[in-house]
């Protein structure tokens, strides 16, 4: 990630979505969902920003509510502390989000989902905090590719040739000699209409 981040609208949803969680959380919510959609549907009406909630970011807080348990186990063990009230609000509400990127969201990769934590954590957290976020993700991140049963690691299997599909097999066809384009993620696309926008 470089160091001049631009905040996408994508990632400024992200941060939205973060402090929709950060002031459950700060209302009680522990391990309890019902405390987000509660302060979830409140916020669709009016928001503390008065401005409306972007569709990602409620699509976010959804997720967050959905997967609280698991997210939460995931960064309890991770994070190598004794009990989530001993990580800093905002860092945990960032990996919230972050998490649930890297466990629902097909549309985003998770080293894109680990990058985004990262800089909103810059922007908004100690300066401990950043390195703290990306060890933890990263560490999250290897555990869900690692797992058989894990979304991601299932698509990458299905992306691994079959024995005998080598280039010989493709001679003569269009795919054997059309090029490889590489797929670009949401965000990816959306900071790329945005420079072409500026132009």
């Amino acid at each position: 990630m470089s160091k001049a981040f631009r905040f996408t609208s994508r990632t400024k949803a992200r941060k939205r979505a973060a402090d929709v969680v950060f002031e459950a959380d700060q209302r009680g919510m522990g391990r309890n969902p019902d405390v987000l959609r509660d302060l979830l549907r409140q916020r669709k009406v009016i928001t503390a920003a008065e401005t409306p909630l972007p569709e990602y970011s409620i699509q976010a807080i959804e997720g967050v509510a959905d997967n609280l348990r698991r997210i939460d186990d995931l960064i309890e063990k991770h994070a190598n502390v004794a009990g989530l009230d001993r990580i800093a609000g905002v860092d945990l509400a960032v990996m919230r989000v972050g998490v649930w990127e890297m466990l629902d969201n097909d549309d985003v990769a998770n080293i894109i989902a680990i990058d985004e934590a990262i800089a909103i954590v810059k922007s908004i957290s100690g300066d401990g905090a950043p390195q703290f976020v990306n060890a933890v993700l990263d560490a999250i991140r290897r555990e869900l590719e690692a797992s058989p049963w894990s979304r991601r690691s299932r698509d990458n299997d299905a992306d691994v040739s079959a024995p005998g599909d080598d280039a010989s097999s493709l001679a003569g066809s269009d795919e054997a000699s059309s090029p490889q384009t590489q797929d670009l993620s949401v965000d990816e696309l959306e900071e790329l209409d945005e420079l072409l926008d500026e132009y």
